[in-house]
């Protein structure tokens, strides 16, 4: 039996190096893929912190792309050889969720799901179904690659607060999903502002050339008001996933709330007087919808600011030690100043 290197999630805090098996095609929709490049997802932060779902002595990685290098007798969309990125995400398209076109929502998730509860990229090989194989061009490389899963997350919010171009947006947060909503946001959106408290991300921020703003050293509020002549936003993205509160005070009457990021931790306390009176709409997206390919569109047409996404580039066996520049000791599980934006692991 061949055996690889793993990063295994082994429980709250522990990630660990691991020799397991190669997986092996067994099944005639099945795709081995030889992992080219994962990067670390904030989830993938979130499950060491025990906040998000998780399965434990699982591969973590979902974020990632690679070579094909065999195939299950009946699979027809990739081929041996094949350069792909993946959706980690496969529906079984026979629910009643993916039958009405809610795939997002499909029951099966929790059995499916690369990286989460099956093992994922975090390693040298990973097994997956042929539906979530996609093809992508030779001119998205190996480290932008790792991030068409990604793209297709925000590409279902963007889509389902339907962005317009002359829509004012803020953006809370900008880790790397706030980053991409940033840099749609200034491809489409007549106004685009940002906020972020962590020093490193903020003065990522600040190249973008749209107002940042760092809510713990100013009144958000009142630089609202200041910014949009007292209308607030049209939208607000809670790319953090503790911010619903704090975008009623800054979306403007009438406006869409998207509550994006993801922390089970964290419990919000609304008034719904001030949501039915105002006319707000709170939206909520998970994972994506149909929006891979759009993705690989998008990038293919490089339309992103990206140069300032990507922080670093290291082997997989230096992933555990990786968390730490992303904001969190794993042996006391506390929050540090993050040192990073997007790091990319390589077997």
């Amino acid at each position: 039996m061949e055996m690889m290197n793993a990063l295994v999630f082994k429980k709250v805090g522990q990630i660990d190096l691991e020799r397991i098996p190669i997986p092996e095609v067994t099944e005639p929709n099945q795709v081995l893929v030889k992992v080219v490049a994962c990067g670390i997802c904030g989830s993938d932060v979130k499950i060491l912190e025990g906040k998000h779902a998780y399965r434990e002595n699982t591969v973590l990685g979902h974020e990632f792309c690679g070579t094909v290098v065999e195939v299950g007798n009946k699979v027809t969309a990739v081929k041996v050889g094949d350069w792909i990125a993946l959706d980690n995400n496969s529906r079984c398209g026979l629910c009643e969720f993916c039958r009405m076109g809610m795939s997002s929502q499909c029951v099966e998730l929790k059995n499916r799901t690369l990286g989460v509860f099956r093992n994922g990229g975090f390693a040298e090989y990973t097994l997956a179904t042929e539906d979530v194989c996609f093809k992508i061009p030779d001119t998205i490389d190996e480290i932008l690659g790792t991030q068409v899963e990604t793209l297709g997350t925000v590409l279902n919010g963007v889509n389902t607060v339907q962005m317009q171009c002359y829509d004012s947006v803020l953006v809370l947060g900008c880790g790397p999903i706030g980053y991409l909503f940033t840099a749609i946001a200034k491809n489409v959106a007549a106004e685009v502002a940002v906020t972020e408290i962590d020093p490193f991300r903020l003065k990522i921020a600040e190249k973008f050339g749209v107002p940042v703003f760092n809510p713990e050293k100013c009144d958000l509020e009142a630089e609202v008001v200041r910014l949009t002549t007292g209308k607030k936003f049209d939208i607000v993205i809670d790319a953090v996933g503790t911010q619903l509160e704090n975008a009623l005070k800054y979306v403007t009457p009438g406006g869409k709330i998207l509550a994006f990021g993801m922390d089970n931790s964290y419990k919000a306390t609304l008034d719904p007087y001030t949501v039915t009176r105002n006319a707000i709409k709170i939206l909520g997206t998970y994972i994506g919808q149909n929006t891979i390919l759009p993705a690989i569109k998008l990038f293919r047409a490089q339309k992103l600011e990206m140069d300032n996404f990507f922080t670093e580039t290291i082997p997989l066996q230096a992933g555990p030690a990786a968390f730490k520049k992303l904001g969190l000791d794993l042996k006391t599980l506390q929050h540090l100043p993050k040192q990073a934006m997007k790091i990319v692991l390589q077997p």
